[in-house]
């Protein structure tokens, strides 16, 4: 299972389900969630002209992305093998805190899963005074000061960070 935060088109969510499918995982499901109406609907028209099998891999919420993966981490649902944040940078340590589980909360992510974030070397991109500059070093200081995991960053483009439990 796959957690994808942050669908704008779905692209990470369509490689993402045919990733897992190629790799012969028929039971592969990506769950997307986009806060924009808007940029939902388009997105669910792009999942909708998908190969069947693709899209019947992919299911879209729109809305609150913190307040889904809360309530998530509330219920005893599905653990993720991947959590790719790519949304809001303002809200990275709210997402990677529910993925690894923090206030009692179970952890979202699976004992073996990755979390990746994207854009993670962008606050050197962004203006001094830019909140997604602060958010984004935010972030990372908060990764790098949690010893219950290691990480990496791909330095292509504006950086992913690849995040696994010790």
């Amino acid at each position: 299972r796959i957690l994808d935060v942050g669908t704008f088109t779905g692209m990470s969510a369509i490689a993402f389900a045919e990733g897992a499918l190629s790799s012969g995982k028929a039971d592969a499901h990506v769950d997307t969630l986009e806060f924009d109406d808007v940029t939902a609907k388009a997105a669910q028209k792009i999942f909708d002209a998908c190969e069947p099998k693709v899209g019947n891999a992919i299911t879209l919420h729109q809305g609150d992305a913190v307040a889904w993966m809360a309530k998530m981490a509330e219920k005893n649902g599905p653990t993720y093998d991947i959590i790719f944040i790519d949304a809001d940078k303002e809200n990275y340590v709210a997402y990677y805190d529910l993925a690894m589980g923090k206030d009692g909360r179970r952890p979202l992510l699976s004992e073996n899963g990755v979390i990746l974030a994207d854009n993670s070397l962008s606050a050197l991109l962004y203006d001094q005074g830019d909140e997604r500059r602060v958010a984004l070093h935010k972030f990372n200081q908060h990764v790098k000061n949690d010893d219950r995991v290691e990480q990496v960053v791909l330095t292509m483009r504006e950086g992913i960070t690849m995040i696994s439990r010790k």
